[in-house]
């Protein structure tokens, strides 16, 4: 079986972080998966399905918009906003 590759994300997610509401682009699994190790705020139940979703889409298990829609719902359980 051939391995996936892990490229950038068909939709770019963009969420506001840090003190001043910065905007960040996440555009791939490996974006995904650093700024989920970045003193993420509320590390949970989706938190820990989009590592391991990364995780998965990193080592090419998995195609990519698998990890992009996990990451997503890490992102609105952290109650950062998202913007699609």
């Amino acid at each position: 079986m051939d391995k996936v590759s892990p490229g950038p994300w068909n939709v770019c997610v963009l969420l506001r972080t840090g003190k001043h509401g910065a905007v960040e682009f996440i555009t791939t699994a490996e974006d995904a998966l650093a700024k989920l190790h970045d003193n993420w705020p509320r590390p949970e139940r989706a938190y820990r399905r989009a590592v391991a979703s990364c995780q998965d889409v990193v080592r090419g298990w998995a195609p990519t918009y698998v990890a992009r829609i996990a990451f997503e719902e890490a992102v609105k359980e952290a109650g950062l906003h998202l913007h699609l």
